[in-house]
């Protein structure tokens, strides 16, 4: 039996795993009209504020290099993310993302402690990654499409794949706070510092919000898919990373394309390719061969 603190870590980034999979799903079937950038700032923009009124405290010098590190992550992990929401599935976008996660886990950690991984965590990466190249392909190509639109998708796999080592770079700094003394939510508290005003800076600079229909159900959605689809599985993502090991937390954060495509899959105006099936299908078998076995 695992520890439960190791128990208790793995249980909060499966759960935020499933909250972010529904916040995916949600955001790009009901709010593909709101910029992705705004979307961005204005959900940070909140947390910013709740963390820093329940959590925040002052920054220490000897922390502020890790702290730009985060914060950079922080950028590199959410705002490509979001655009690639508006030029592939969801289900592929967020498996492409942790496809690169594991592996490059595994390489920044080689590099900083000269340790060998162990075949089976090499094998668990590239199954891991190969299951994002499936689903890459099918990303780009599921039917006739033009030489524009192709070129849009591999734009959306390429933000994807940023995205993925952006959660490398979130996780591996968070853990430097955390076993410096910082509390979870002091993390949080400090995180947004960049993403809030370059998201700001790009929905009004580039986007006409006043464009959008906006509504009561649009903005009662937004808030919602805000709240359980962002802010929180932010918060549970800090306790996972504090409570178990970076390698576990990448390959767990593979199972959140398995969860969009549940969810996707029972919409019924959303269709899922087979070659999307398939690529999730192979994530899952890595997943899993990763967690059967309790490594030391």
């Amino acid at each position: 039996m695992l520890p439960r603190a190791q128990l208790s870590g793995r249980a909060a980034i499966l759960l935020s795993a499933v909250l972010q999979a529904f916040g995916q799903v949600a955001y790009s079937t009901f709010l593909a009209a709101i910029p992705s950038p705004a979307f961005v700032a204005y959900c940070f923009l909140a947390a910013a504020i709740l963390f820093l009124a329940l959590s925040g405290r002052g920054v220490r010098l000897a922390a502020w290099k890790p702290l730009l590190v985060l914060n950079i992550g922080t950028v590199l992990t959410f705002v490509p993310f979001f655009y690639a929401l508006q030029l592939i599935e969801s289900a592929a976008a967020s498996a492409i993302n942790v496809g690169v996660g594991p592996l490059a886990a595994t390489l920044i950690g080689t590099a900083m402690t000269g340790s060998v991984p162990s075949f089976r965590r090499l094998a668990v990466c590239l199954g891991v990654l190969v299951g994002g190249t499936v689903l890459a392909v099918a990303a780009t190509h599921s039917g006739p499409l033009t030489e524009a639109a192709v070129a849009l998708r591999w734009l959306g796999v390429l933000a994807s794949v940023v995205t993925g080592c952006g959660v490398v770079i979130v996780t591996l700094s968070s853990r430097t706070l955390l076993d410096r003394g910082w509390r979870s939510g002091t993390v949080l508290a400090h995180r947004f510092y960049l993403i809030v005003p370059l998201s700001l800076a790009m929905a009004h600079g580039t986007y006409d919000l006043a464009t959008v229909h906006w509504s009561w159900t649009i903005i009662l959605v937004g808030v919602a898919i805000a709240a359980l689809g962002v802010i929180l599985p932010l918060y549970l993502n800090q306790i996972g990373i504090k409570r178990t090991d970076t390698h576990t937390v990448t390959v767990l954060f593979a199972m959140i394309p398995v969860f969009a495509f549940a969810i996707q899959s029972a919409l019924p105006y959303n269709s899922v390719h087979w070659q999307t099936a398939l690529g999730i299908g192979i994530i899952s078998l890595a997943v899993m061969a990763d967690l059967s076995k309790r490594r030391c």
